[in-house]
């Protein structure tokens, strides 16, 4: 079956600021002549990101909710939300909205090459309704709808998609690598003081 999302499971921001790692994932195919001249094609065009937590040892009640996680989301079966620690924000700088057909616009979001007019740009589709904002040409757009599970916009107005910037945070769809997760008691003790850890919980986003 397709991976399903749950808008409303969200990891605890306290379980990624007690410790994280990641990865930025990309898939090119490399092959090199004779001559050592190296060939590349790329076969991913857009990243997929990874997140690593429990290496930093946990309370029981974080680690707790990280078990809640993966029990509710029947060990990986379906997908989840999470706040990257590192990037979770558009400004109208590198917010814009592109057309995809009628009045309907995807939220997407550009990185740049500093020193260089070369750029990427991310379609967002997990924004967070609370805090948005979309304007034209700098201009406050108040009459919209906005779908916080795919990240597009109706406006009924249908102005230029070539003037539509946007500010606000977003989440990433992610779900547990694994079908298990391991875990190890690093200090005993009362409850209120031991410290769980959970080597490789390892989460990957959900291409949407």
């Amino acid at each position: 079956m397709s991976l399903t999302v749950y808008a409303d499971v969200i990891l605890p921001g306290r379980i990624l600021s007690a410790g994280a790692r990641g990865k930025q994932l990309r898939k090119n195919s490399r092959t090199s002549a004779q001559s050592g001249v190296q060939k590349i094609n790329v076969d991913w065009s857009r990243t997929l990101r990874q997140y690593e937590f429990g290496f930093v040892p946990l309370s029981v009640a974080e680690w707790q909710t990280v078990e809640g996680l993966h029990e509710v989301t029947e060990g990986g079966a379906y997908g989840f939300l999470l706040s990257d620690p590192k990037d979770n924000t558009c400004l109208l700088t590198d917010g814009l909205a592109t057309l995809v057909g009628g009045t309907i616009y995807q939220l997407a979001k550009r990185y740049v090459a500093v020193g260089s007019s070369r750029y990427k740009d991310r379609n967002i589709t997990r924004p967070l309704a609370a805090g948005f904002a979309i304007y034209t040409s700098g201009t406050p757009i108040v009459t919209y709808t906005l779908d916080s599970t795919t990240g597009r916009i109706t406006i009924p107005s249908a102005p230029s998609a070539a003037t539509l910037t946007w500010s606000g945070t977003f989440y990433i769809p992610v779900h547990f690598e694994n079908d298990s997760i391991d875990w190890e008691l690093v200090r005993s003790g009362p409850a209120s003081t031991r410290l769980m850890a959970g080597p490789q919980v390892v989460l990957t986003e959900v291409r949407e």
